[in-house]
């Protein structure tokens, strides 16, 4: 089989695992999690019937990177239908024949060339030379001239050096663990996931910030809520329809906050879904590979 060649030029690898898919949607049995289980499955096991991800990138090319990174996305869309539409578009959106060995360093580049993160990596020179000598890497890597595993090293040592002489300011140590978690090649399992995971948190964290939402508030709002279940107090509600009416009722200043707070974690899983449907338009427009059977794009 070809590696990262997308469903290994084959139409029947994509019938067939978009037909098991849609098999756990209509029957209502696609899940977030567990992958595998009870005859529930997630984006990964529906199509493997196992949870099994490296069997999922195996065979149906994908590289294993971004499909050790693709539950993930699907958990940024928080309701089930929508998940589902995004799990079958990944499949139907994603050519046949498409190389898709670039899409991991393609989507990590996108990470990192971030205003955001720029603006705080630029305050501490190290950091930033680590972030640039990254991004150079992966452009590297996406030309086809793939840098020696002592240069991912190197910078990668690099990386965590500068973030252990940077203080411990929050927002510049969740910085440098987006970098940090950039400094492997795209052919690293983890390497998409973990930048993901380490941009959402600083976005989420300078997010919350700029609305003055701190760790003692939200302990506030739990031990309110936690004595409330003791009290029997708004004990006719649920949810946050029941957190919405002690906090209202008692501690409006804190219910304006909370419900800020929410909309940023909403604004945070937009984020999420924004990238996920950015990965499926990286591959849509990724080169597709010509073979004996098949003409190159210029005589299609």
């Amino acid at each position: 089989m070809m590696a990262d060649i997308a469903f290994h030029d084959d139409p029947a690898i994509k019938a067939q695992a978009q037909a098991r898919l849609r098999h756990h949607v209509a029957a209502g049995s696609f899940v977030y999690f567990p992958a595998w289980e009870n005859g529930q499955a997630n984006v990964i096991g529906a199509v493997v019937e196992a949870d099994d991800t490296p069997a999922y990138a195996e065979r149906l090319g994908y590289p294993i990177a971004l499909a050790e990174a693709l539950p993930g996305l699907v958990n940024g869309f928080l309701q089930r239908d929508e998940a589902a539409a995004f799990a079958e578009a990944w499949l139907a959106r994603t050519p046949v024949g498409v190389d898709l060995s670039r899409i991991v360093s393609q989507l990590v580049l996108f990470l990192l060339d971030d205003a955001g993160l720029a603006a705080i990596t630029g305050r501490h020179l190290e950091l930033e030379q680590c972030r640039q000598t990254i991004m150079a890497l992966h452009r590297q890597a996406m030309d086809g001239d793939m840098p020696d595993r002592k240069a991912w090293k190197s910078v990668r040592m690099a990386a965590v050096a500068a973030t252990d002489r940077i203080g411990d300011a929050p927002l510049d140590r969740q910085a440098g663990g987006v970098v940090e978690a950039a400094a492997w090649p795209g052919t690293m399992r983890t390497v998409l996931r973990d930048t993901l995971t380490a941009r959402g948190t600083l976005d989420l964290t300078r997010s919350l910030a700029e609305i003055d939402w701190t760790d003692e508030k939200e302990s506030r709002v739990f031990k309110l809520r936690e004595q409330a279940e003791k009290d029997g107090y708004k004990a006719e509600l649920s949810g946050l329809e029941r957190v919405f009416a002690i906090l209202d009722g008692d501690h409006p200043a804190l219910a304006r906050g909370f419900r800020q707070r929410l909309q940023r974690l909403e604004e945070s899983s937009a984020q999420y879904r924004s990238i996920g449907w950015q990965a499926i338009e990286m591959m849509e427009n990724a080169p597709i590979i010509a073979t004996a059977s098949k003409p190159a794009n210029k005589e299609v």
